[in-house]
């Protein structure tokens, strides 16, 4: 029953990092799962046995989050952009409470709260800042010849998109985006399918002749941070997660100023759209306070 249990957070938590401006951190911390990965891709060479049980069906499930559900979650935000990123915003704001409560937890005694959000202001200011930057298109996926190039930028774009992911508050896709490999991506991930449709070797060979550098690239990006945050989290737990709660409030709103949240209503949003979103938050928000009390 556990391994059900992880493969479907595992889904969560991969449909979350296919959208700009939704941390997949922050869906891990509401699902509980947040600090057993970060101990497992620390530690994972302690008890292999134990880490895998754990690794495997979390892994298993964002890969199937990330290849099945980016269809869905690419035509709704297509036709339905903001009553999707509504959802997804709701998600984060309910998380906002477990997040606060886990910064208290250790706060030391007698020290003013005020000191702690600074931290909290600061954090916020740059994900509003990074936020506001020109997202770059990028290219598109090739078939056939993969440039040199773009293989040593899938490597350095895994690592740092990764390292993202697993921070709360800060989106992985936001970053592929900055980087213009967003669209390459997501459009190596819809060769999969047409690789499965014709059995097109010369498809399988691109896939892997981009995606091998993008997931050693992740490896790396996920081992390096990782060890950052267990770290912070044993030196200086409550300025850390007042930082996480700054990363979420920033990121809360930097779903909504990335274009993609309007991009179905070509610059008119009819009201019926707000009415959809307001509805589609309260369902994020509601799912995530009943995650969070698991």
């Amino acid at each position: 029953m556990d391994y059900i249990k992880l493969f479907f957070k595992g889904i969560i938590v991969g449909v979350a990092n296919v959208i700009p401006g939704v941390s997949g951190g922050t869906i891990a911390v509401v699902l509980h799962i947040f600090d057993r990965m970060i101990d497992a891709i620390n530690h994972f060479t302690r008890d292999i046995k134990k880490h895998i049980r754990f690794l495997a069906p979390l892994g298993a499930g964002a890969v199937v989050g990330v290849l099945v559900f980016s269809m869905l979650i690419d035509y709704t935000l297509t036709n339905y952009s903001l009553p999707t990123c509504g959802f997804f915003a709701g998600l984060v704001a309910g998380s906002i409470p477990l997040i606060y409560g886990l910064a208290k937890s250790k706060q030391p005694k007698g020290k003013k709260q005020s000191a702690y959000w600074i931290y909290t202001v600061l954090a916020f200011a740059l994900v509003i800042f990074l936020s506001t930057l020109k997202t770059a298109e990028g290219g598109t996926a090739v078939v056939g010849d993969v440039p040199v190039y773009l293989m040593i930028k899938a490597f350095f774009g895994g690592a740092i998109a990764c390292a993202s992911m697993i921070v709360p508050g800060i989106s992985g896709s936001f970053m592929l985006m900055l980087m213009g490999l967003y669209n390459v991506v997501i459009g190596y991930v819809a060769l999969v399918k047409d690789f499965l449709m014709t059995f097109d070797l010369t498809i399988l060979v691109s896939i892997i002749k981009f995606c091998a550098p993008l997931g050693i690239g992740m490896i790396l990006g996920a081992i390096l941070i990782s060890r950052a945050i267990e770290f912070l989290m044993s030196r200086y737990h409550t300025e850390t997660y007042y930082i996480i709660l700054g990363l979420i409030f920033g990121s809360l709103i930097g779903i909504f100023l990335d274009p993609i949240a309007y991009g179905s209503y070509n610059g008119v949003i009819p009201f019926s759209a707000y009415i959809a979103t307001a509805v589609t938050a309260a369902i994020g928000f509601i799912t995530a306070i009943f995650l969070g009390k698991e």
